[in-house]
């Protein structure tokens, strides 16, 4: 069964925009106050500073952290198999010793 979509109005530095979605209205207060800090901390320090540049900075910012996050789960991913790899072959050599007639 599909989620609802819902419309909630998020601000993000000083802009209200309509959005769509399937989540959670934490969820989405969340990503926009993410977004609104991450567009404020790349300002800081530029004066007359173009808000396209500014926000295209954030998103690659954002991007750069989702791709490290997922480098990171890949890297779980792979470390969590090599070890229930290596718990199958142990069960497997326990059993060998623990019925050697079978």
């Amino acid at each position: 069964m599909a989620n609802q979509e819902n419309s909630y109005k998020v601000n993000i530095c000083g802009e209200t925009f309509q959005v769509k979605s399937d989540q959670s209205p934490q969820t989405i207060e969340r990503v926009a106050g993410y977004l609104d800090y991450k567009i404020r901390e790349m300002s800081k320090g530029g004066i007359n500073v173009d808000k396209f540049r500014v926000v295209v900075l954030a998103a690659m910012n954002l991007a750069g952290e989702l791709f490290d996050l997922k480098a990171r789960v890949e890297e779980y991913d792979k470390q969590s198999n090599q070890l229930q790899e290596k718990a199958r072959s142990l069960n497997a050599s326990l059993d060998r010793v623990l019925d050697p007639v079978g």
